[in-house]
């Protein structure tokens, strides 16, 4: 993110001002963001670190796409290791923060309420341009239109966010599918081998006892 806001600052200097909000709406646009999908087990907690520097933009979302009634608690702390946002049994939800300091923020996933039902976290978190400490995103240097620009960048990235959990869910639904069709299949399967197992028990056991019953009645007629 250093780097990135380095050659922003950089190309800044050497462009005309009117180019300034396209150059700001890309680096927004395109800016990484962390995709997660983790199995959290039961009675047990999973958190992700993210190095942030103060002032950055931070935008997450999650959803909870398999286990139980879908729930799980969420909490995001900062580098002191007080809340900053949390949500108890929800199954999706977004947040947004400005870090205020420097260091290593957490994410936390808690499935602590179940004891048998591990959960499936689809999880996404956007860290964007810093917006302090540079003169191009100070207040009183942005006009109008760039200040509408910025907006709209991260309006993008909440696109791209939804677009990313959707995938996620679809690439997870059309797991599940595969999974319940390949069940499925073998489950006709054994059922046919066992109604087959069957069948021919029956046929010889029939076989066996007419042999039986014929053998017994001949001997009475020779008799």
């Amino acid at each position: 993110s250093a780097m990135t806001m380095a050659a922003v600052v950089g190309v800044r200097a050497r462009l005309p001002g009117g180019l300034s909000p396209l150059l700001l709406s890309l680096f927004l646009f395109l800016s990484p963001v962390s995709s997660y999908i983790v199995e959290v087990p039961a009675s047990s907690d999973e958190c992700f670190l993210e190095d942030i520097t103060r002032g950055q933009k931070v935008i997450g979302s999650y959803s909870v796409s398999q286990g139980g009634k879908l729930d799980i608690d969420m909490k995001v702390f900062d580098t002191q290791g007080k809340i900053m946002y949390e949500n108890m049994g929800g199954s999706d939800d977004s947040f947004a923060f400005v870090a205020n300091q420097d260091g290593k923020y957490k994410v936390c996933f808690s499935n602590s309420m179940s004891t048998l039902t591990s959960k499936m976290v689809s999880f996404n978190i956007y860290v964007g341009t810093s917006l302090v400490d540079h003169e191009i995103a100070k207040k009183e240097h942005l006009d109008p239109l760039e200040n509408s620009v910025l907006l709209l960048g991260e309006s993008l990235q909440f696109v791209v966010n939804e677009q990313q959990y959707l995938i996620t869910r679809e690439r997870l639904s059309r797991q599940t599918n595969a999974s319940t069709n390949s069940r499925v299949f073998w489950w006709s399967m054994l059922e046919t081998l066992a109604l087959f197992g069957v069948g021919a028990f029956q046929i010889f056991h029939l076989r066996q006892f007419l042999e039986r019953k014929g053998g017994k009645g001949g001997g009475m007629r020779r008799l």
